[in-house]
C-alpha cells in the first residue's frame, strides 16, 4: 500500500495525490449532504402546500 501511494506521489505530484484521496474519502459525505438536502427541500414543499392549502385560509 504505502509504495502504491510512493509510487502514485513521486508520478504525477503530492497535490493531485492529496485530492484524488480526498474527493474518494469525502464522496459518501457528499451523497449523505445531498440527500439531506434533497429531504429537506420535499418537507419545506410539502409544509408550504400544507400552509396554503384553501381550506387553511382564515
Amino acid at each position: 500500500m504505502d509504495e502504491n501511494i510512493l509510487s502514485a506521489i513521486s508520478t504525477v505530484g503530492f497535490p493531485i495525490v492529496v485530492s484524488c484521496y480526498l474527493l474518494v474519502k469525502f464522496q459518501a459525505t457528499l451523497d449523505s449532504f445531498s440527500n439531506k438536502v434533497d429531504e429537506l427541500i420535499l418537507e419545506l414543499r410539502n409544509g408550504y402546500y400544507y400552509f396554503n392549502r384553501p381550506d387553511n385560509a382564515a
